[in-house]
């Protein structure tokens, strides 16, 4: 793939995404530059310019291979012109470097973490008319199973079509297409089958893309969800959660929340015999600045299917759905056995917006009849928030001990992180 380049043609082999984004910038540019005779006061005056600065440092502590650490500094810059009848384009650009630090060591292989990012990660239009939002290009999408899995310097961005509608009270409904997606250490986009066949194990191949739909419903302390996400010639993933608060009692407010999902493969079925289920329930209850919660999935075992029954998530990176989800991973990439359950206790507080901390431990119960290897994991997470003259800084330290009965996961992993988020420059 050629590289991105701002204002010349794309060559004719370039994907897609690229050919669109350039575009799309270059409206950007015009809407926010161009005759100020055009609405200038909101194409022009209503234009911001954000981002933020992040530097990251990582460790690894492992057994069974040699230690690993990476540095990277880096973050974003996001134009977005104002409103024009409704229309608006945006732009946001990625960079990060480790300034040769990785090299010295093995903190090149860690993946995560770039020796060198450059690339507009977010290109789109979009149309808002306060009920219904549309947006076409390079963008983010936020949904259970598909999402930035935003958690270092860059996050997972996506290229294809969204659109929202709240035109009934108390409903949510979502929808989107996507055709191409960058992971979070790349420069350039990737075809979703490609990029899913690969992740998950079986022989590359294109595919027509990814659509999902969403139906939301809230109404006070309740909450009720539905998602579909059509993967062509892979699997079909249906997906329900319900949340709900109830009253205080005595200042203690409890929760509880359940999920299910199911998946099954369609059409060429490059994965063979897709059939898994999974499910979750999490409780717990607030009080004041503390939060206390005990969380609880299962994925069943079914032999004869691909991962004897595993949960497929290949979007997120331990940030999907699942209430289990850790630091170091979850039930999707447990890969000794992707079939099992999990139980996590979390214990969070928060005290005048300024210090948030969680702690907690995760017990991951995976199926020994199919190679399944117990491990548990402890996280530590601690952020700071500044204010005053220093509003936007935070400092953000994040801990993970995880002991396995497969030794090769055994590590001690630390993720220290300073971030500064500035608000509009214009």
């Amino acid at each position: 793939m050629a590289s991105f380049t701002v204002f010349t043609l794309p060559e004719i082999r370039l994907r897609p995404s690229v050919a669109v984004s350039q575009i799309i910038l270059l409206i950007a540019l015009l809407m926010g530059f161009q005759n100020p005779a055009i609405s200038a006061p909101a194409i022009i005056e209503q234009s911001t310019l954000t981002g933020n600065i992040r530097s990251y440092f990582q460790t690894k502590h492992l057994d069974t291979q040699a230690d690993i650490s990476a540095y990277a500094l880096g973050g974003k810059l996001k134009f977005e012109t104002g409103s024009f009848k409704g229309w608006k384009a945006g732009t946001a650009f990625y960079a990060a470097s480790d300034f040769d630090i990785n090299r010295d060591d093995l903190g090149s292989q860690n993946g995560l973490l770039p020796s060198t990012l450059s690339t507009f990660g977010e290109a789109y239009l979009q149309y808002d008319n306060g009920t219904t939002l549309f947006r076409f290009g390079r963008q983010k999408i936020d949904t259970p199973f598909m999402n930035p899995s935003d958690a270092f310097i860059a996050p997972v961005t996506y290229f294809g079509y969204g659109l929202e509608n709240k035109s009934f009270e108390h409903w949510k409904f979502t929808t989107a297409h996507v055709t191409e997606i960058k992971v979070r250490q790349n420069n350039t986009f990737e075809d979703t089958g490609q990029f899913l066949t690969k992740r998950l194990g079986v022989t590359p191949a294109n595919t027509t893309g990814t659509t999902l739909l969403g139906i939301r419903w809230e109404k006070d302390n309740l909450k009720i969800e539905g998602w579909e996400y059509y993967l062509p010639d892979l699997f079909n993933l249906i997906y329900f959660q319900g949340d709900i608060k109830f009253a205080e009692i005595s200042g203690i407010q409890p929760f509880l929340s359940i999920q299910a999902g199911k998946q099954f493969d369609i059409e060429k079925s490059l994965l063979g015999n897709v059939d898994a289920t999974a499910f979750g329930v999490n409780l717990g209850a607030r009080a004041g600045f503390a939060k206390l919660a005990y969380a609880f999935n299962y994925l069943p075992k079914n032999e004869g299917s691909f991962r004897n029954g595993g949960f497929l998530s290949p979007y997120s990176f331990a940030t999907d759905a699942l209430y289990t989800n850790s630091l170091d991973g979850g039930l999707t990439l447990k890969d000794s056995a992707f079939v099992g359950g999990a139980h996590k206790w979390t214990a969070n507080f928060e005290f005048n917006k300024t210090i948030w901390s969680e702690l907690s431990y995760t017990y991951f119960d995976l199926v020994r009849s199919v190679g399944g290897k117990d491990s548990r994991e402890i996280n530590v997470d601690v952020m700071y928030k500044f204010q005053g003259i220093l509003k936007g800084l935070s400092l953000r330290n994040r801990l993970a001990f995880v002991e396995s009965d497969r030794v090769a996961e055994n590590l001690i992993e630390n993720r220290l992180q300073a971030q500064y988020v500035f608000d509009n420059l214009l």
